[in-house]
């Protein structure tokens, strides 16, 4: 803070007291003092109003001379003020301020050199979330502090991505230009889009600069807008974890019934695995197909008591009258489904990190029951059996995220056993689930 004070002070002082020139904004040349005491003369090029330039904020300006003057020999750089965005270039002892358009962040690009660390490529990539952007990077290989290879995949959340790959990053860098302007010929690319090119002629600056702005674009790694297909797609996998129970018909939990098959809630645990297939329909409107394994394991609050398979249905075992010579300490079902969730996410902004929330169906299969009763020194009994289990069973699922962790809840609306073979007849139980998906 103090040397962002004492550069604005030297800045002001130096406005006042070494340019008459800067001090009317009429001319084209606006002569800066740097923090170091050193002058610097601006060129105010194709900039019709000079009064927007006095209203824009020239620390920035002289900020970003000093930060990139390794750099603006070779490439210009982008100033995004509060109004307008504005390129910098130097020429010999000059600098070229240049307006760029009229229009807030009208152009965003994203370069990545040889030399750009992880760090680096972190911050671009939460930059551009930042603007709505999503930027993944892929077969990413550093060797020697210096990128041997890079794959570059860009979703604009608008209509426009693509995908850069190269093991060849040349001097100017690699990576990708939106161009938000009306009227843009090439609002979007990616790849090899910039060029470096040293100007010789201080005079033609200008022209240079315009062609290489309508040129400089990799045309072929371009991809066109096409206003009636806004479907992208996306894949990646879900691993959940969470508690189970189960409910009455009355939603209530059998422990408020005194029943034997009343759970230990704090072991009653749910794991998944999901392959997550998503449809962005628009930035904010994205369907999740998650197909996977489920795994639901119901734990008995009661150990003394064992799931076991009767002619009719499902029935529990008293061992403290079958085994009193024992200790049981731990009695549950473990239920294997594969599973298929359909769930429409809503989210409240363009990037995938954006907070979101959704709700929809689930089907699931089972493929796998079992039973597992352990007691005193190690033993342990595990039986496999149906259990009078429903094959089916489906129900809703809800989420809410945020970034990448999402929260989650499930409802069967099918029972678990099937009708009238649960541990008690006419009284059905239906599974509920919540936890976290990371």
């Amino acid at each position: 803070m103090k040397n962002l004070i004492k550069i604005s002070m030297i800045f002001c002082l130096g406005l006042m007291s070494h340019l008459a020139s800067a001090s009317g904004w009429n001319s084209d040349t606006l002569k800066v003092i740097q923090g170091n005491g050193e002058m610097v003369k601006i060129i105010l090029n194709n900039i019709q109003n000079k009064q927007e330039v006095k209203a824009f904020n020239l620390t920035k300006i002289v900020e970003s001379i000093s930060e990139n003057k390794d750099d603006l020999e070779n490439a210009e750089i982008l100033i995004t003020g509060e109004n307008k965005t504005y390129m910098l270039k130097q020429s010999g002892d000059y600098y070229y301020l240049s307006e760029l358009s009229k229009k807030k962040n009208d152009r965003y690009e994203v370069r990545i050199f040889e030399t750009s660390s992880r760090a680096e490529l972190e911050k671009f990539k939460t930059e551009a979330s930042n603007r709505g952007i999503d930027v993944t990077y892929e077969n990413l290989q550093i060797i020697n502090g210096k990128i041997d290879a890079i794959t570059l995949k860009v979703d604009c959340n608008d209509g426009f991505s693509g995908t850069a790959s190269t093991t060849n990053i040349p001097d100017s860098g690699i990576g990708f230009i939106r161009d938000y302007s009306e009227g843009s010929e090439v609002p979007f690319a990616i790849g090899k889009v910039f060029g470096n090119e040293e100007q010789e002629d201080e005079k033609d600056w200008k022209n240079d600069f315009k062609k290489e702005f309508n040129t400089a674009f990799n045309e072929e790694k371009v991809v066109a807008k096409d206003k009636n297909k806004f479907i992208s797609h996306d894949h990646d996998v879900d691993f959940s974890i969470g508690l189970n129970n189960y409910l009455n018909s009355n939603n209530q939990f059998p422990d408020t019934d005194n029943k034997d098959f009343a759970l230990d809630p704090l072991t009653s645990w749910t794991y998944g695995i999901h392959s997550n297939h998503k449809i962005s329909v628009s930035p904010y409107l994205k369907f999740n197909f998650q197909l996977g394994l489920l795994w639901n394991n119901f734990a008995l609050a009661d150990n003394n008591y064992q799931f076991i398979k009767g002619p009719e249905q499902v029935e529990l075992l008293n061992n403290d009258l079958a085994r009193p010579d024992i200790n049981p300490s731990r009695s549950k079902l473990n239920i294997t489904y594969l599973n298929l969730n359909v769930v429409p996410m809503f989210h409240f902004g363009k990037s995938s990190n954006a907070f979101r929330i959704g709700a929809g169906p689930f089907g699931s299969y089972r493929i796998a029951s079992k039973s597992k009763f352990k007691y005193d020194d190690n033993g342990k009994d595990v039986v496999k059996n149906n259990f009078h289990i429903n094959n089916w069973k489906y129900g809703l699922k809800a989420q809410v995220g945020w970034k990448g962790v999402d929260l989650f809840a499930t409802y069967d609306l099918s029972p678990v056993f099937i009708e009238d073979r649960g541990p008690e007849a006419n009284y059905p139980l239906r599974a509920i689930s919540f936890g976290v998906i990371f």
